[in-house]
């Protein structure tokens, strides 16, 4: 009968930890799957409609302003002067018609100002284009800066204020709808010199836009990211989340999914590279968090290494988009002198 030695101590342990070691490992990968699955799921939900959009219904009338209603009924617009509370309305007004549509047949709203000095429609113009989760009439604080010289275009972006509901692309087909209502501009008014003024998203929009319509001169970008992966990840470190790389990379995979369009396409940087040399004006805060803290230095790179005349104008202390108010007596001289330098022609 043969003798059978008894299993020795040290491969009997080894074993057990290979076991132990590859059940930890499994676990381990299975929970980090399952958090970027949530991570891509939940950040790509909120990157395609914004939660919590801002509920602002005023309008240029409630700055004494004559004022153009774009691609929907104006008539509508009386009942919402009796809001109690402007930032926080109960309506929004008419949604938009089908005259004017970007991507996908999704109507675009707008309103037209004619400058406070008066001159001709032909004159200087400045289209106002909102960031992600906001809308034309929180550019109306901005608007007031530029009235009395130069005429206006605020508009909504698909999925935001008054235009038709569609998911959001981060600048991806934002840049149709800001071409739909240039399209719009040129034919009605036959602006001869414009200037696209973006405020985070819309930002990424008139960039992604102006890189390739030559019928923008000048474009004053404030509070934008330099790649969307940038400014998701400094979002998700904010909110105290691991492993933000790999999470803004399933947000923005996830994206893909619910809409079919890379938004990375719309990453500003990639878009400065294209301006063929006309004038940039960057602006950033000091204290934004929203975006990646050398975004704004790399935009400036690529702009000088492009040729393009660039200025980089930082308030210190400023958040996200929040440079008007934190800076408000140098912000005049920073975006009125630029406009006057490379937008009037003088």
């Amino acid at each position: 009968m043969p003798y059978e030695l008894p299993p020795e101590p040290s491969a009997e342990r080894r074993a057990r930890i290979t076991r132990w070691a590859s059940f930890a490992f499994a676990a381990v990968l299975t929970i980090i799957v399952t958090y970027l699955g949530y991570i891509g799921y939940e950040g790509s939900r909120q990157l395609t409609d914004a939660p919590g959009p801002s509920a602002s219904c005023r309008t240029p009338a409630a700055l004494g302003w004559d004022y153009e209603a774009i691609n929907y009924d104006a008539g509508r617009d009386a009942a919402l002067a009796d809001e109690s509370d402007p930032e926080n309305c109960v309506g929004r007004g008419a949604t938009a018609g089908d005259e004017i549509r970007g991507p996908g047949g999704v109507g675009i709203a707008a309103w037209y100002v004619p400058a406070g000095d008066g001159g001709d429609p032909s004159g200087p113009t400045v289209v106002l284009a909102h960031g992600w989760g906001s809308n034309k009439s929180n550019m109306l604080a901005r608007a007031e800066l530029l009235h009395p010289h130069y005429h206006l275009v605020l508009l909504d972006f698909r999925n935001h204020g008054q235009s038709q509901p569609a998911a959001t692309t981060q600048g991806v087909r934002e840049a149709g709808d800001l071409r739909a209502v240039l399209d719009w501009l040129l034919a009605e008014k036959g602006a001869e010199r414009v200037a696209v003024f973006g405020v985070s998203m819309g930002g990424a929009s008139a960039l992604r836009h102006g890189a390739t319509d030559h019928r923008v001169d000048v474009l004053v970008i404030e509070s934008t990211h330099a790649t969307l992966a940038s400014a998701i990840e400094s979002r998700l470190e904010r909110a105290g989340y691991p492993l933000a790389v790999p999470g803004a990379w399933a947000a923005m995979l996830g994206a893909l999914f619910r809409t079919g369009e890379d938004v990375t396409v719309a990453d500003p940087i990639r878009s400065i590279e294209r301006l063929d040399g006309r004038p940039l004006l960057l602006i950033s805060g000091g204290g934004d968090t929203s975006i990646g803290a050398d975004d704004a230095a790399a935009m400036l790179a690529a702009a000088e290494a492009a040729g393009s005349p660039v200025e980089l104008h930082v308030c210190p202390d400023a958040e996200h988009a929040q440079s008007f108010t934190a800076c408000a007596e140098e912000y005049p001289d920073w975006v009125l002198g630029f406009l006057e330098r490379h937008l009037d022609g003088s």
